[in-house]
């Protein structure tokens, strides 16, 4: 069983020290690093080249030339290289909790026992913390008021998505499933899970596995769900007509029986249920 860990840089040294130690903290030891840089100006790859000399046997960097791709295309470049039966996606500025690989790998291997020719996903909570790993929430599901129980239902799942890349776990089925990402894809980790529920099997930890920055900095981040959110979102209808425009192409690519009907109603309805619990 071999199992990869794929990360993606740009300018993140500031925080790699904490990351890379808190792998190396795993319960879990068998796995090994692919690691992809999208074209830092910093001390990134400096950084990231000690800890490679300190231990090639488990750490691999992925070179291609490209540079600033952003975070969909650069995890796509890294998951085509792996080979892995098993594959977890890293973000640069989090911490892993001690048990992580170890819990979400006998989750997989669990719902593969059940089904072992299913395209799978593990996902997991996470702990909310600021930039200095102080915590601001316990649960990143509560704090953005999201319910990991969307997976039940592939509308609900890509409007109100609880899938975290950093704290996926996907089997070898599901990278083939999800090969090539579309380019409607709105995100690495909104696809594979699309992908999962469409066509095989997706499952969450009910326990965080990660601490989660939430800083300037973040390519993607958490936002609160509160009134100033919904205000600042009529504020960019713009932006979200775009969104809700690129997840119903993604809806239709992985579902043939699409409603735009269906979409709406629940569009609505998670919206109203999210302003009501807030």
């Amino acid at each position: 069983m071999k199992i990869d860990i794929l990360l993606s840089t740009y300018n993140g040294a500031p925080f790699l020290e904490e990351l890379l130690q808190s792998l190396y903290a795993q319960t879990f030891t068998d796995w090994h690093l692919l690691i992809r840089d999208d074209g830092s100006e910093d001390n990134t790859p400096q950084l990231l080249e000690n800890y490679r000399e300190k231990d090639r046997n488990r750490i691999t960097f992925i070179t291609d030339g490209d540079k600033q791709l952003g975070p969909k295309r650069s995890f796509e470049k890294l998951l085509q290289k792996s080979e892995a039966d098993y594959i977890l996606f890293c973000d640069q500025d989090d911490v892993w909790l001690p048990n992580k690989i170890e819990h979400t790998l006998k989750k997989m291997q669990e719902l593969e026992s059940k089904n072992p020719h299913t395209p799978a996903l593990v996902f997991s909570d996470l702990t909310v913390t600021d930039n200095n790993l102080q915590i601001v929430h316990p649960s990143l599901w509560k704090f953005t008021k999201v319910n990991p129980e969307n997976i039940n239902n592939i509308y609900k799942l890509i409007i109100n998505n609880p899938v975290v890349g950093c704290t996926v776990m996907i089997n070898k089925k599901l990278k083939e499933q999800a090969l090539p990402f579309p380019a409607g894809a709105i995100m690495h980790d909104l696809w594979l899970a699309i992908t999962a529920a469409a066509n095989g099997e997706i499952v969450y930890l009910n326990e965080p596995a990660v601490l989660y920055r939430i800083h300037s900095n973040n390519t993607i981040g958490a936002s609160r769900t509160d009134k100033k959110y919904y205000l600042k979102r009529l504020k960019n209808l713009h932006l979200t007509m775009l969104q809700n425009r690129n997840a119903i192409k993604m809806l239709r690519f992985q579902d043939k029986n699409f409603n735009i009907g269906k979409f709406m109603y629940y569009k609505i309805l998670v919206t109203f249920n999210k302003l009501f619990r807030i």
